[in-house]
């Protein structure tokens, strides 16, 4: 049993740390080194007698303090690229003014050359006796605080001894210390100065030999010889006129006339004293303690782009990132949690200031491109050969896919109903749509129903049948579609090259389109950036961020869209028709609906593409509002309190100039595939039943497994190609959007299969 007297006796003595670092005499009371604080005053005047020590100290502390900070709040997933940014808390505004007569650059400059000359750096808190929270931020020089060892708790707090000798307590949370470790004493740092003393001495005393060469008339001293003893009159007399007539530079190489004496000479020139030498090897050990690249100095004989592109990323690697560092760990383990319960969760970063590689970003990127369209062309998934070489997983078969996915399923999600069963085929997500509004016939109703308006107006002329969106299945074939795969190679020779002329043709068509139609957008792009610029700076110049959430567009480029939508499907009714012609079938292609080239309202008879109106209006107002979106994120992340909204509006529209717009690129081609298929289904409804409906997915430019297991496919009527191709690409495509599959006929069966 273990005795109580024990264990109470290992509660008395416990010790805070696990060894004593002082004796035990010394468990009240500091302890004050004079030689030590005198040591760090001499280390901190050496910035002002050397110029190559200022040359450094002052180049590390400016860049250390011109890092940009940043306040997160943690992601759970740990990944810094999840985190979420701050831009109010007490924490953050302390930082950014630490006290009333310093900014925050001037304040980590001023710490920052304590730690480059003495290997310490300190800051005092000043605070409300009645709470934790700190109110200001001051620097302290590191000669003037003393830690008030403790052989069993470590450390009980500081002593600051002010200018006039008065003596201040510190507790322990009203400092914050930063120290480069010093590895005989774990209370106080080392820094590179300690390291130079006698070379830093040697540098100041032969800038001062140097100067009293040119006091001393410009040459070295010499020896009056005497024959015999001089009285103290005689002596003082012969010293002052020697002084008055020879000393200075003024003075020197005149003629000298000794009544009693004889000139001795000891002459050291400067080339016997080797000054260039000793100075240059200094400078050189001075470098070399702090790690300082030569062409940060500005020493640039030996030059060239290369090394000085390399000198900056040593310097900023390895002299600025380490400093930063040290701020970092000071900042969000001892001062944040000071604010308490406020500061949960939430964590100070800096901005990398190490400059990008980018000729070996640009090399690594298109090496990793290469490997992953060599894993593709050899039949791999285009995700997983992404996620295989490192890349970042985006929709198949592009490596550059726009980062607003999210952004676009959350705008599709809170569309109207009819308008989001519209959209989510044609763009490719993998959502369920909104469940249709009760009332009236069902928008999926097949041909012949007659749901064209009310009171059967449109009784006995078919109106033009939209499929409703279905649920993705990863199975083939979708429920209530019959399918028999064409794998018996019932094409004969003629009409497969007829098929690939057909399908390349299909190809370049929709290719023209969608390079037509971008530049097109250019101009209402740039309409849209000049009203997004104007309610930025509106709202920066209101201090007003929440409005940045607000950000909306009366420019939207409808009616551009609707215009090429309507060319596009005319042109794909035209093209189904020549593919008819060229097997002997004469069909006349359907007449697109006025509406989509001009502003005319929407017919639903005796002409197709109606339902394109409504697409190119959602499709146009989505792109308006993901636009809007990225502009006020960019907008939000630059904001900052007294910025000018002119130089935000600027710097989001040239941010926004300067994207890809792969979103907008797959989204408007996408639409135009869209229309592409409705006028051929079009024209297929005007054109006799051929022999076989058959689905064709030669154009997509990497054919995914779900697109790969449909193309062939035969549909048994036209309705079960259109449930398939209605919407555009096909609606299983893992590539979404960028699906280019459509449907051929084939009229003319081969002879085996006659009768």
């Amino acid at each position: 049993m273990k005795s109580p007297l024990a264990a109470l006796g290992r509660f008395l003595v416990r010790n805070d740390a696990p060894v004593p670092y002082v004796p035990r005499a010394a468990r009240t009371g500091p302890v004050m080194p004079y030689a030590t604080r005198g040591g760090m005053e001499a280390q901190m005047r050496a910035m002002g007698t050397v110029g190559t020590l200022f040359a450094i100290v002052n180049r590390t502390s400016n860049a250390t303090a011109q890092a940009e900070w940043r306040l997160y709040r943690r992601a759970p997933s740990g990944d810094p690229e999840d985190r979420r940014e701050i831009l109010s808390h007490p924490a953050l505004d302390l930082w950014q003014r630490p006290n009333p007569f310093m900014p925050r650059q001037e304040f980590v400059e001023a710490f920052q050359q304590h730690i480059d000359l003495t290997g310490e750096g300190w800051w005092v808190l000043a605070r409300n006796r009645r709470a934790t929270m700190p109110l200001e931020l001051w620097p302290v020089r590191p000669d003037r605080m003393e830690p008030v060892r403790h052989p069993e708790l470590f450390l009980t707090g500081y002593v600051y001894t002010g200018p006039g000798g008065e003596q201040v307590p510190l507790g322990r949370r009203d400092v914050i210390q930063l120290r480069m470790p010093n590895p005989l004493d774990p209370y106080r740092g080392m820094g590179p100065v300690q390291t130079l003393l006698a070379d830093l001495d040697g540098v100041r005393f032969s800038a001062e030999w140097n100067r009293n060469f040119f006091a001393n008339s410009a040459e070295p001293g010499g020896i009056i010889e005497v024959p015999e003893g001089l009285l103290d009159e005689e002596f003082n007399e012969l010293r002052d006129r020697w002084n008055e007539q020879h000393r200075g530079v003024a003075n020197a190489h005149r003629v000298a006339i000794l009544e009693h004496g004889k000139w001795v000479d000891r002459k050291y020139s400067h080339t016997d004293m080797q000054f260039t030498e000793l100075r240059q090897l200094s400078r050189e050990f001075i470098r070399e303690a702090f790690g300082m690249p030569k062409p940060m100095l500005g020493t640039v004989e030996d030059a060239n782009r290369a090394n000085m592109e390399a000198a900056e990323v040593i310097f900023a690697r390895y002299l600025v990132v380490p400093r930063l560092e040290r701020i970092k760990s000071a900042l969000n383990r001892e001062l944040l949690p000071l604010f308490g319960t406020a500061s949960a969760g939430l964590e100070f970063d800096y901005d990398n200031p190490v400059p990008a590689d980018r000729e070996l970003e640009a090399r690594e990127l298109e090496a990793r491109a290469r490997a992953v369209k060599d894993l593709v062309d050899a039949g791999a998934y285009g995700p997983q050969a992404l996620e295989a070489v490192g890349l970042p997983a985006v929709a198949f078969g592009q490596p550059d896919a726009d980062p607003d996915r999210e952004l676009l399923i959350d705008l599709v999600k809170g569309a109207p109903a009819h308008l989001a069963e519209l959209l989510l085929p044609a763009l490719g997500f993998d959502l369920p749509a909104p469940a249709a509004e009760s009332g009236g016939a069902p928008a999926s109703s097949p041909p012949g129903t007659g749901n064209g308006g009310a009171g059967g107006e449109t009784e006995g002329v078919e109106a033009r049948w939209w499929p409703a969106a279905s649920t993705p299945s990863t199975t083939w074939p979708p429920p209530g579609l019959t399918a028999a795969r064409n794998n018996d190679g019932d094409e004969n020779e003629e009409e497969g090259e007829e098929a690939e002329e057909a399908m390349d043709t299909v190809h370049r068509q929709h290719t023209e389109a969608t390079t037509d139609l971008m530049d097109e957008w250019e101009t209402v792009a740039e309409e849209q950036y000049q009203e997004l610029a104007q309610q930025i700076q509106t709202a920066v110049d209101d201090e007003d961020p929440e409005a940045l959430a607000e950000l909306a567009l009366s420019t939207d480029g409808t009616a551009t869209l609707r215009r090429a939508l309507g060319a596009m499907a005319t042109t794909a009714a035209e093209q189904m028709a020549r593919e008819a012609d060229a097997q002997g079938v004469e069909v006349e292609p359907p007449d697109i609906d006025e509406a989509l080239r001009n502003q005319m309202p929407v017919h639903v008879w005796a002409v197709f593409g109606v339902e394109l109106v409504d697409i190119a209006a959602a499709t146009a107002g989505l792109l308006a509002s993901a636009l809007a979106g990225q502009a006020g994120r960019e907008a939000l992340r630059r904001y900052r309190p007294g910025i000018s909204g002119r130089q935000v509006a600027e710097e989001v529209t040239g941010w926004l100039r300067g994207l890809k717009h792969v979103l907008r690129r797959d989204t408007l081609a996408d639409a135009l595939h869209r229309a592409q298929n409705v006028g051929r289904l079009a024209t297929l409804a005007e054109a006799p039943d051929p022999w076989r409906y058959v689905a064709d997915e030669r154009n997509d430019g990497n054919v995914c497994p779900p697109c790969r297991e449909v193309d062939g496919t035969v549909f048994p009527d036209l309705e079960a190609a259109r449930q398939v191709y209605g919407t555009g690409g096909y609606d299983q495509c893992a590539g979404g959007p960028r699906c280019r599959g459509t449907v051929r006929a084939i009229w003319n069966r081969p002879e085996d299969e006659e009768g």
